[in-house]
């Protein structure tokens, strides 16, 4: 019978732990339709307050864009402000680049590689790149 008992309780547990990560997003989905429509109420009857999201703080340095109002780059301009750089300076880094234009080095890495594979942009030396001939 203890045995019995045992193999119950392992199921139970196992099922939980799948049905855990489905609990979780049913809470997101729940707050955040909570938080579009202002009057959903969930079928347990408590409504999840949407909590603010926390604003990342702008590094020191950073250049402010559309005259200081926002944090973002207009659509395109990292993009066209690295082709200038790398047309300026063949063998350039992505390091380097974002050291230069004040763009976050992830920015740059992804927008490199996404020039990279449309073949705009083609790499030069160990870490650099040029535009593409």
């Amino acid at each position: 019978m203890a045995d019995l008992v045992g193999q119950i309780q392992r199921d139970i547990e196992k099922r939980l732990k799948e049905l855990r990560p489905l609990i979780e997003e049913k809470d997101q989905l729940e707050a955040v339709l909570a938080a579009l429509s202002g009057d959903y109420v969930p079928a347990n009857g408590t409504a999840t307050p949407a909590r603010p999201r926390a604003r990342a703080a702008v590094p020191a340095g950073r250049a402010p864009y559309a005259g200081g109002k926002s944090r973002r780059a207009p659509r395109g301009a990292n993009r066209e402000a690295i082709l200038k750089l790398v047309g300026e300076r063949p063998g350039i880094s992505a390091a380097e680049v974002a050291e230069i234009t004040n763009i976050a080095k992830p920015t740059v890495h992804t927008t490199i590689s996404q020039l990279k594979r449309k073949g705009i942009l083609e790499p030069e030396g160990a870490n650099g790149v040029k535009l593409a001939s």
